[in-house]
């Protein structure tokens, strides 16, 4: 019987071959014949056959593959421990070719090795076992036997070689090398026959390539024979035939020349190293530079350790995780063991590995970690070695080790590397800030927008710059979506769900909140699946207190988009239900008042408890934290073809938005949804985002008075007294604005008509009064301003915005009649209702008026002191209605400090201001204060 392992599974019986139908079959055969004559226990034996799913009698199942092997007439002998294969010596082809390499090793001249080799690796028909489809269980068996192989080779090209066949040699070593760069003896090999037979450039482009093909897939350097090989070509030397690598170890990569903004780590870690022999593990994002930072590491503290330097790679090309097994067997050839010495499996490894460093000063740098188990496994004994681990994820299980997160670098260290790699002035400035910003501190990213400028002029910045994709970060090796591909490998499915989902969101920042709907789970699973991928490096941790709040970078969000798998609509749906359920309770509290989007009711789910619970402590907060958010699902919804809710999430943000006086980032989109909705309906919704645009950003006021007859005629057609009486109130507001005072008091008393009606809008009454109020100080019937005033605060709800703003009207009413403290009472109890609920533009507004009566009572000093507030928000807002506020009481100051041509100039500037916006009433009040003000000496 001759049994074949060496290629496709073949048992041949004198010249007839045994056909062998059954994969389960030929694979326990397989899996026997590789330990022949050995007995492998029956639960090993179903693990190979069965790796996955057993099944339930998985024991009467092998005893029946068992007896159909046997009926082919193959020996098997079994007993309850196990099953063993008789197979008589040289039936097996595996064993004639590890005697025939044996024998070859034997053998001292050259050339009679290299034949006795050839005539070993002859037995060999193919790839090993290829029916095998197991990745895991391929591994286990058949790796450990192709590495056999490989070796073999190795060692008949090195015997070839020192038998003077290297012109033979240079028909098959560029395959070979090309298989496999990383074999740096083939390599070597190859070299030297160019070498010998006069092709000495291409000798030097071989290593050229090599290195280049090293560095930029395996982040390895070349072995130091291989460049002491390279200088010796270079200088055109004599070199050997055979190349023997050094006995103590130097594996650290080539040291990058660019390493920047890591100064400190580098300092505590090389301490730590030198001093306390510690393990280092250094992790953080996929491309911020982890393994180039271990690698200076190491050159800086190799002095420390004199038996070596071992650097092994703990993932391939592919991102495969490579066997612990393996790698252990790479390191103990390493340290000089050979093959030979060094045992077959895991744990015996291991020992030998342990035993071997047990007196040694070694250093190792393991790169690209995936788990702690298979660093444990590689770290050596003894206490004068050190280790440093790389890794995406953090590795809390390696409780010894010193634990540093690799970040990424800031703007201003990223701009001076970025410049330093393209080589070369660069006039665009504006340019290369947005290459930086969009590089997120990821030195791979730096590194490949460097090199492809640094390759051209300045003609490809601003393309580059205004198209900066997962596709243009590609240079030569370097691509920043593969870096991203091996760490979102390492996540739960329910993490690079949520990747995925937060494609849909449309910001870059974001609450915690978010993962919940966008997983379709409880807000703890989404905050572990956010935290994983922080662990990961594919989004940041910006605040936690007061509201936890991630960022994703530009790039990543890209590649997130990547990830949406199938109809995505489900997810955004779920998605947007629970925007507009946590926007309705934020909107109910924020205590301002007054909304457009009262007549809504608030969606019954999903329900978040903890984001409500954060809606209710701080209503404000959380609207801080979310709500540009907000503003992105309105976008998306009315680009999904869903206006309705477009709008119904615009109405519900535009009473924060005002709060805080955040009015032009929304008005777009506004607008947008608004001319959307007009179209497509339904017409109550029409109207009601007519009217808060307007209110919002209402133009010039003959064009608001046009829109407000529009839009009241709109109003009656719905039936909504809601609706009309809003548009009455508008109708107020523009007349008052054009000077028109008794149309103004007319409609607001329509508006007050349809308040005092059965079903009237009651709490509108408040905003009626004050418009009354404010109609009646331009009348001069100040007795009756006083009056509305004083009723509206008192119907106002107490502490509301609604109230803040009725006192700064009555407190107005009272500086304009001279009663300042009365004044000043009303403004300053504004001012603490503003401030307790984050009313920017109330607040400032109260400054506003508050300074101006602190200047008509002479108090300069606390006057100049109250503006500090009113110039900081409009710096943020730049809000119109604030810059006129600011500038009449910048001329009150003015003209009680005796400043009199500056304060007429003020008052100037801001009549020229409000006549460009139609605001005819305003420009006439100031031009009266002008000619009346007793503090001037042109009124004298």
């Amino acid at each position: 019987m001759d049994f074949r392992l060496l290629g496709a599974l073949e048992v041949h019986d004198g010249a007839a071959e045994i056909k062998l139908v059954r994969r389960q079959e030929r694979l326990l055969l397989a899996s026997l014949l590789l330990r022949a004559n050995e007995s492998l226990p029956t639960e090993q034996l179903i693990d190979l056959v069965w790796p996955d799913d057993p099944p339930e009698d998985a024991r009467g199942a092998l005893q029946v593959y068992v007896s159909r092997l046997r009926k082919a007439g193959i020996a098997i002998d079994g007993s309850r421990d196990g099953y063993a294969v008789r197979a008589p010596v040289g039936s097996v082809d595996l064993e004639r070719f590890r005697a025939g390499v044996a024998e070859a090793r034997g053998l001292g001249n050259a050339a009679e090795r290299g034949t006795a080799l050839r005539t070993a690796l002859a037995l060999w028909r193919g790839e090993l076992l290829p029916e095998l489809v197991d990745r895991a269980i391929r591994d286990r068996l058949c790796v450990p036997i192709e590495e056999e192989r490989r070796r073999a080779v190795d060692e008949r090209i090195q015997a070839d070689l020192a038998a003077g066949l290297h012109a033979k040699l240079l028909d098959e070593l560029p395959a070979v090398v090309a298989q496999d760069p990383t074999r740096e003896a083939t390599v070597a090999a190859w070299m030297t026959a160019l070498h010998l037979t006069g092709r000495r450039q291409e000798a030097l482009e071989v290593y050229a390539d090599v290195a280049a093909t090293l560095s930029d897939q395996f982040g390895l350097e070349p072995a130091p024979a291989l460049r002491r090989l390279y200088s010796a070509i270079l200088r055109n030397d004599p070199v050997d035939r055979a190349v023997s690598d050094d006995t103590v170890p130097r594996e650290l990569p080539v040291d990058i020349s660019l390493l920047v903004g890591r100064d400190e780590l580098l300092a505590d870690a090389v301490r730590a190293l030198k001093v306390d022999a510690a393990t280092i593990c250094l992790w953080g994002a996929a491309g911020v530079g982890k393994s180039a930072a271990a690698t200076r590491i190491g050159h800086l503290a190799a002095d420390a350790f004199p038996d070596g330097q071992l650097f092994a790679r703990l993932q391939d090309v592919a991102g495969e995780p490579v066997p612990a097994r393996t790698l252990l067997g790479r390191m103990l050839r390493s340290l000089g063991l050979s093959s030979g010495e060094i045992p077959d499996d895991l744990p015996e490894r291991r020992e030998v590995f342990l035993q071997r460093t047990t007196d040694l000063a070694l250093l190792l740098v393991l790169d690209d970690a995936l788990d702690s188990g298979t660093v444990e496994q590689l770290l050596p004994a003894g206490s004068r070695s050190a280790v440093i681990v790389t890794s995406r994820a953090p590795l809390p299980e390696l409780v010894t080790a010193v634990h540093r997160q690799v970040v990424g670098l800031d703007p201003e260290v990223s701009r001076g590397l970025l410049l330093r790699l393209i080589g070369r002035p660069v006039r665009d400035q504006e340019a290369i800030e947005v290459l930086v910003e969009h590089s997120a501190g990821l030195p791979l990213a730096l590194r490949i927008v460097g090199s492809r400028l640094a390759l051209s002029g300045d003609e490809l910045l601003p393309a580059l710059a205004g198209s900066l994709t997962l596709d243009s970060m590609v240079a030569g090796d370097l691509a920043v979506r593969t870096s991203l591909d091996r760490s979102l490998a390492l996540a739960e499915p329910r993490t690079a769900q949520l990747l995925a989902g937060l494609s849909l969101v449309g910001v870059t920042e974001f609450p915690a909140w978010v993962a919940a709907p966008l997983l379709g789970h409880d807000e703890l699973a989404g905050t572990a699946a956010f935290e994983q991928l922080v662990d990961l490096g594919l989004v940041e941790l910006v605040a936690v207190e007061p509201l936890r709040r991630y960022k994703m970078h530009a790039l990543v969000r890209s590649y997130a988009t990547e990830q949406l798998a199938g109809d995505p609509a489900p997810t955004r749906q779920r998605y947007f239900e629970a925007v507009h359920r946590l926007t309705a309770l934020a909107d109910s509290g924020l205590n301002h008042g007054w909304t457009l989007a009262a007549h809504l009711e608030t969606p019954a789910t999903p329900v978040l408890p903890e984001a409500e619970g954060e809606i209710e402590a701080d209503a404000i907060q959380w609207f801080e934290a979310s709500w540009s958010l907000i503003d992105a699902a309105a976008r998306s919804a009315l680009g999904a073809g869903q206006p309705e809710l477009a709008g119904t999430l615009t109405l519900l943000l535009s009473g924060y938005l005002s709060l805080r006086g955040y009015r032009e980032p929304h008005n777009q989109l506004f607008q947008t949804i608004a001319e959307v909705v007009a179209e497509t309906g339904p017409l109550e919704l029409s109207v009601r985002l007519e009217l808060a645009l307007w209110m919002k950003h209402p133009g010039t006021p003959a064009d608001q008075w046009s829109a407000g007859l529009r839009l009241r005629e709109l109003a009656g057609q719905t039936g909504s007294l809601d609706l009309q009486t809003r548009a009455e109130m508008q109708l107020a507001e523009s007349a008052l604005r054009l000077a028109r005072y008794q149309d103004a008091h007319r409609h607001g008393l329509l508006a007050l008509a349809l308040i005092d009606r059965m079903d009237g809008p009651e709490y509108l009454r408040v905003f009626a009064v004050c418009r009354l109020a404010a109609i009646a100080v331009e009348l001069h019937d100040y007795e009756a301003a006083v009056r509305w005033g004083e009723q509206a605060v008192v119907l106002a709800s107490p502490n509301s915005t609604a109230q803040a703003e009725s006192r700064l009207l009555v407190g107005e009413i009272y500086a304009e009649v001279k009663r300042y403290e009365q004044a000043a009472e009303h403004l300053i109890a504004a001012a603490a209702t503003a401030r307790a609920l984050s009313a920017d533009d109330c607040l400032a507004q109260a400054h506003c008026l508050l300074a101006g009566v602190r200047a008509k009572q002479g108090n300069i000093a606390d006057a100049r002191s109250l503006m500090d507030v009113p110039r900081t928000i409009y710096v943020q807002v730049a809000d119109p209605h604030l810059r006129i506020r600011i500038g009449l009481a910048d001329a009150d100051i003015a003209m009680t400090a005796g400043e009199f041509a500056e304060g007429r100039r003020i008052r100037l500037e801001v009549i020229e201001f409000v006549a460009g916006r139609g605001d005819t009433s305003v420009a006439n009040y100031i031009q009266g204060v002008i000619d009346t003000d007793p503090r001037d000496p042109a009124n004298a």
